[in-house]
């Protein structure tokens, strides 16, 4: 397999290498990671935060330059960031009620499309929105948001998968399109699949918060009732306290909430409540020759999972993709803890978003013909 250079401003071919034996390609919404390649070359053309591509059979993968190295054999190191990367930028935001999808496409397209600042434009960056999620999110004024933080937000609280694409005219790179819309796709697994081994499930020692009450405050003149969210067994959530699908005991995170909050109650219970529903880890190695469940084929990060798992079954989330030397097997996890003492580390260090309270953002990647190889 070949990677393929691309330069940043414009997109325009620059350099290709063919990846040795040598490689690991790591997507995960909860740590920042790193994929890293070995390639037979001495001499690349290409720069720190230059673009490249990765497309073999089902999986296609897009990276941003992190560092390129001479090895003593004559081979080199490449290390990529995911491109999502690419919006690690804070800018200013307002309070917000309307079509989450469509604030988001505009808030890129601020930054990136028709900034006053030419330089800081990616003349081949388009982004489009296919759905309509009535949302609202409320800021302090003259407040500061990383872009990235606002995708993990907006992918956490509501249900969307940002979707990158490398689009092409007259087999020519020509642009990369951001597809923002809704993920209604839910992937079942069972754990006894003849595609999946190694197993290991760890489950938080703490319990699932189940039940947000949000109390009004005595200043309050318009709304002045509790309210109260439930989030049920099957990961959804409800007002209903009488659904059957509630968790057999309570945990209640509890907070007040102003008149000016009211509209916002639904959004803040949705990222509470489904943050503290995947507060468990999930791995196993999958043989992605079983042509059905294919990573960055067609399942990528942020994709909802009914996972059947001996004990209990879990309404998961995909949060990491890591492929190590092979394409024919990677491994994957489920849920937002991470139990490893460096992803441990990592997030201490910032390895995460600033914004805490998010965690999810799909890196899906989807499939494209044509270019150079």
């Amino acid at each position: 397999m070949k990677l393929i250079f691309l330069d940043r401003i414009t997109l325009k071919y620059k350099d290709n290498a063919y990846v040795s034996s040598e490689f690991e390609i790591v997507l995960d919404s909860v740590v920042k990671q790193k994929s890293n390649f070995t390639v037979n070359k001495e001499e690349i053309k290409a720069s720190v935060g230059d673009i490249v591509v990765l497309k073999e059979g089902k999986l296609s993968y897009i990276g941003i330059v992190q560092a390129i190295t001479l090895n003593d054999d004559k081979t080199s190191k490449v290390q990529l960031n995911d491109f999502k990367e690419i919006f690690n930028i804070k800018v200013p935001v307002s309070s917000f009620t309307g079509n989450v999808c469509k604030f988001l496409a505009d808030t890129i397209k601020k930054a990136f499309v028709s900034n006053s600042d030419t330089k800081q434009n990616l003349r081949y960056l388009t982004v489009t929105y296919n759905s309509d999620i009535e949302g609202s999110f409320t800021y302090e004024a003259d407040t500061l948001m990383n872009i990235e933080d606002l995708m993990e937000t907006i992918t956490k609280t509501y249900g969307v998968v940002i979707k990158y694409q490398v689009n092409f005219i007259r087999g020519r790179f020509s642009n990369i399109e951001i597809i923002i819309e809704e993920e209604t796709h839910i992937v079942k697994l069972r754990h006894d699949l003849k595609a999946i081994s190694n197993l290991k499930i760890k489950e938080s020692e703490e319990n699932v918060v189940n039940k947000c009450i949000f109390y009004p405050k005595e200043e309050n003149e318009e709304h002045k009732k509790e309210v109260e969210y439930y989030l049920l067994t099957d990961g959804s959530i409800t007002t209903n306290k009488d659904d059957d699908r509630r968790f057999p005991y309570v945990n209640v995170e509890s907070e007040f909430y102003s008149d000016s909050d009211f509209e916002k109650l639904e959004s803040k219970a949705k990222e509470k409540l489904i943050k503290s529903s995947n507060d468990h880890q999930i791995t196993f190695d999958l043989d992605v020759t079983n042509n059905v469940f294919v990573p960055l084929g067609n399942i990528f990060i942020g994709y909802f999972v009914e996972f059947y798992a001996p004990k209990r079954t879990y309404t998961t989330m995909l949060t990491q993709i890591k492929y190590k030397n092979t394409l024919a097997s990677c491994t994957l996890t489920l849920g937002e803890q991470r139990t490893a003492l460096t992803d441990k580390i990592k997030m201490m260090n910032g390895g995460t978003s600033n914004n805490k309270s998010v965690v999810n953002v799909s890196t899906a990647i989807t499939n494209f013909d044509g270019g150079i190889y």
